[in-house]
């Protein structure tokens, strides 16, 4: 984060130190700001990635959704489907087991079987109510 922040600050300086005797080239300048703003969008990505990625919870979640993604690409919602239920049955974490149970539930639902869809956020609601 703080090299981040230095890498800005010296090309923002050195761009806006330049700007006055050079009138002529502010288009360059507007492209040094672009990247600039380029930059600072690609180390919030690289942020955003390391939060989740120290985060179990999260990286569970995201791989989850990652999983689901992929069967569902190759058409084979079945297999996404078991691999959720058995993370909505079997976890101990609330919160990844909560997540699951709602990608489950759409993707029962997506797949014809909202009935089934509706009883597994029931149960997910009834133990959260508890």
């Amino acid at each position: 984060m703080f090299k981040r922040k230095l890498v800005t600050a010296v090309i923002l300086c050195g761009a806006l130190g330049a700007a006055p005797g050079y009138a002529a080239e502010a288009p360059n300048l507007e492209m040094m700001r672009q990247f600039i703003g380029l930059m600072e969008g690609y180390y919030g990505v690289i942020d955003a990635t390391h939060a989740i990625a120290s985060d179990p919870e999260k990286s569970a979640i995201l791989q989850l959704q990652k999983i689901e993604e992929i069967y569902k690409k190759r058409g084979d919602r079945a297999e996404a489907i078991a691999v959720l239920t058995e993370v909505v049955e079997s976890s101990g974490n609330d919160a990844v087991r909560n997540a699951a149970a709602v990608m489950l539930a759409d993707a029962l639902n997506e797949t014809g079987r909202a009935t089934q869809a509706v009883e597994v956020l029931k149960k997910a609601l009834d133990r959260n109510l508890k």
